[in-house]
């Protein structure tokens, strides 16, 4: 029963351990109060050994200082009469008593008179002896002591404690006026009486009073220490741990969770200001959640009206910008039909007048110069047709170059009537990038025909190539007209943004095609100095690189 009892409080002991950690604010209040309630316990038996010490100390004294003059009595008479051996029996009989270290007389000359042990009886003392030295170490010596000074304290042969005791034999009226002693009147002092009693079983005893003094007091400090752990785990951390769980668990937007901790004290009233804080987060996550429902389905429908109306700008864009190029087109077509016209006119004649004209080689020269106008029209025809076809997203390897060429013979005409010279700087080299050719030539034709409206009175549209690595080209194209006020260049790729009445395809399509394209654009510009545009493209998009290299492993395994 007593081993079951011992393993359930060894138990209780480490679960109170275990709930005090460390760092927890539980264990910093027990710490304080461990170490206060070891200060006051300490400092409690401390008084109390000490206080028991003094008294037994004091106790002791005065037991001594009592047997001395019992002693001192009871050899009286004996000294009275001058019964020498009456008065050593009475030395040889105390000096037996349990406790009695010594009894000694000395007589004035330091002379041992009677002793309990007969061997030192007529010896005479040191005067530097330590039962001397107290009243020798003065000149004269002193003939009253105080009861401080008649008591000494040494240490034995034997290692034990000795408590010793002068008891002076002072001359009295009987000593002097006796008849059997030769004393003189003068003489105050006779002798001294030297008492030794042992410490040793007194010791012994404050030793083991001592030790369980201190055994009762730690076992106090433990208890109590455990009490206290208990308390402070009770009322202290198992609220701070339920409360630290749920800040925990509101963290983890577990709103649903709450403190089942019912207290009157400061603990209760914060659980439950903490549960009522969670429902009304419940309460209003819950609002906020159905209202971003209903924001994001709001959301949802304008940004597909706004899809719905940038598609239709990009059409709308898109419209504008054939408009202008059908009637660039329809001008510059207009000179190959003159032609035709006019040859087709002299063939019909010759063929009606054969005998008028020379059949052979101006038919033949007349017809040539019909195919070659007619072939120019279909080509004029052709590229505005690629321009304004929907099928987008085909990615081909594609020439940088002939896709610059063709925007440019899109734009050469209305360049030739605004006087605007052309000035080409392609690198020279492997030109081939994977692309969407449609969606780069609208690029360059919606920032040539950009560049052509801000030279209205002629100026230089400059081209230029370079090839930075394998996997990046770089475009520029660069003009000297008007240029962009500095506070519109954050806005120029904005959709909806305009700088003139007429912007060709718009720079937000033109973003969105580079984009597209994993690309990047760049425009400076300075009033009245002109624009430059600086495009990055890589040759072959992240998205199709996978695909591109599958195909080249095909063909080197074909190969």
């Amino acid at each position: 029963m007593q081993g079951w009892a011992k393993r359930i409080f060894l138990k209780k002991i480490l679960v109170v351990l275990e709930g005090l950690r460390f760092r927890s604010l539980s264990f910093k209040l027990y710490f304080l109060l461990a170490i206060l309630l070891i200060i006051s316990f300490a400092g409690i038996m401390y008084f109390n050994i000490t206080s028991y010490t003094r008294h037994i100390n004091e106790s002791i004294m005065h037991s001594a200082i009592q047997a001395s003059d019992l002693i001192k009595g009871s050899a009286r008479y004996s000294m009275l009469k001058n019964d020498r051996e009456h008065l050593q029996e009475i030395m040889t009989t105390i000096g037996q008593e349990e406790g009695v270290e010594g009894v000694r007389i000395y007589n004035k000359p330091g002379e041992i008179s009677f002793s309990d042990n007969l061997t030192e009886v007529g010896t005479t003392v040191d005067i530097d002896a330590e039962q001397c030295f107290v009243c020798h170490k003065n000149v004269p010596p002193l003939e009253r002591l105080n009861t401080q000074n008649r008591i000494r304290v040494f240490t034995s042969p034997q290692g034990h404690r000795v408590l010793g005791l002068i008891n002076p034999i002072e001359n009295e009226p009987e000593c002097f006026n006796a008849a059997c002693h030769g004393h003189s009147p003068k003489d105050k002092l006779l002798g001294l009486l030297d008492v030794k009693l042992s410490l040793k079983s007194v010791d012994e005893e404050t030793q083991k009073t001592r030790k369980q003094m201190i055994l009762y007091s730690s076992l106090m400090i433990v208890i109590t220490a455990l009490l206290f752990a208990g308390f402070i785990i009770q009322l202290v951390h198992i609220p701070i741990r339920k409360l630290a769980k749920g800040t925990r668990e509101v963290a983890n937007l577990n709103l649903d969770y709450s403190i089942d901790f019912a207290s009157k004290d400061e603990m209760g009233e914060l659980a439950q200001s903490f549960n009522r804080m969670t429902k009304q987060l419940k309460a209003a996550n819950e609002a906020n959640q159905e209202w971003s429902a209903i924001l994001e389905k709001k959301v949802q429908e304008k940004s597909e009206e706004l899809n719905k109306a940038h598609a239709h700008l990009i059409l709308v864009e898109k419209i504008a910008s054939l408009g202008k190029l059908s009637a660039i087109v329809a001008h510059e077509i207009n000179n190959p039909l003159s032609g035709i016209l006019t040859y087709a006119s002299l063939c019909l004649k010759i063929i009606q007048n054969p005998d008028s004209f020379t059949m052979g080689e101006s038919v033949v020269k007349y017809l040539t110069v019909i195919k070659d106008e007619a072939k120019r029209c279909g080509e004029i025809v052709k590229n505005l047709l690629v321009f304004a076809k929907k099928d987008f997203g085909k990615w081909t390897e594609e020439s940088l170059h002939n896709i610059i060429h063709n925007s440019i013979r899109l734009v050469k005409h209305n360049m030739d009537l605004k006087e605007v010279s052309l000035a080409q700087e392609l690198a020279e080299g492997d030109d081939l990038i994977f692309c969407d050719s449609s969606g780069i030539q609208q690029i360059f034709v919606a920032l040539f025909i950009n560049a052509i409206e801000a030279m209205p009175k002629g100026g230089k549209l400059t081209v230029k190539t370079r090839f930075l690595s394998n996997d990046h080209a770089q475009i520029i194209v660069s003009d000297t007209g008007s240029g962009i006020p500095e506070e519109m260049l954050p806005k120029i790729f904005e959709p909806f943004f305009s700088t003139k009445e007429s912007t060709g395809l718009g720079l937000a399509v033109v973003y969105r095609i580079i984009q597209q394209h994993e690309g990047n654009i760049k425009v400076e510009s300075k009033p009245d100095e002109g624009t430059t545009f600086t495009i990055h493209l890589p040759r072959a998009p992240y998205k199709f690189q996978e695909r591109l290299d599958s195909q080249a492993k095909d063909l080197e395994t074909r190969g």
